[in-house]
């Protein structure tokens, strides 16, 4: 990777560390999967253009949102809402070794024994800064978190081989796919959506448009722009 690239790989893990704490007030008020739903929309209200030409196949789309996004958004969101901001935030990094794995066996990279030491080591390392969990409640959140992280791992290696456009462009199809899914499951299993929409305050919007703008509007665009050349 040329040195400019590898900067701009170092700026996603900040956005989204950035975003996962900003984001853990707003749950607070806002249901994870509603929460969710909106960030997504207004992902896709961002970065959208249905008249372009799409040039992924629509299953590798669709696969990709499922797993990538409304999956993985809906464990990790409901995970960080019974835990500590720092532990999900730790809990987290282990999409990445996570992905390396799946681009192996997914998506038919090629693998060696360093770099499954250095998995070994990263999902051990995550093991040992965030310890054991005090209650119920957190093996059940960092659970939930851990199962999202795998299934953003799948959607990585799917979107490595199969993807032909943009960063950006790609990230606003899987959105305007997630919103919906997202609201459909959280009207299906979660309450208070109203109540959140007219009681939520000025920082708590903020803290939306933070995650929504910071989180995944600039984090995944740079992100799948690099995953496409690397």
């Amino acid at each position: 990777m040329r040195p400019r690239d590898v900067l701009l790989a170092t700026l996603p893990p900040v956005l989204w560390a950035i975003a996962y704490t900003v984001a853990k007030p707003a749950m607070e008020r806002f249901p994870p999967l509603f929460l969710m739903s909106i960030v997504y929309a207004a992902t896709a209200l961002a970065l959208y253009r249905p008249w372009q030409l799409r040039l992924t196949p629509l299953w590798a789309v669709v696969a990709a949102a499922t797993l990538g996004a409304s999956l993985q958004s809906a464990l990790i969101f409901s995970g960080i809402a019974r835990v500590p901001a720092t532990m999900a935030i730790l809990t987290v990094q282990s999409q990445v070794p996570f992905a390396v794995l799946a681009a192996w066996l997914v998506g038919q990279e090629q693998t060696n024994a360093r770099r499954l030491a250095g998995v070994i080591i990263a999902l051990a390392g995550v093991t040992l800064v965030v310890g054991l969990p005090s209650s119920v409640g957190e093996s059940g959140g960092l659970a939930l978190i851990v199962l999202g992280t795998l299934c953003w791992g799948i959607a990585q290696a799917i979107i490595r081989t199969k993807s032909q456009d943009s960063g950006a462009r790609l990230m606003g199809m899987m959105a305007a796919i997630a919103a919906p899914q997202l609201l459909i499951m959280s009207l299906v299993l979660e309450r208070g959506q109203q109540a959140a929409l007219f009681q939520a305050t000025q920082s708590q919007w903020g803290a939306v448009a933070v995650l929504a703008l910071g989180g995944f509007v600039a984090a995944y665009s740079i992100w799948y722009g690099l995953l496409r050349q690397h």
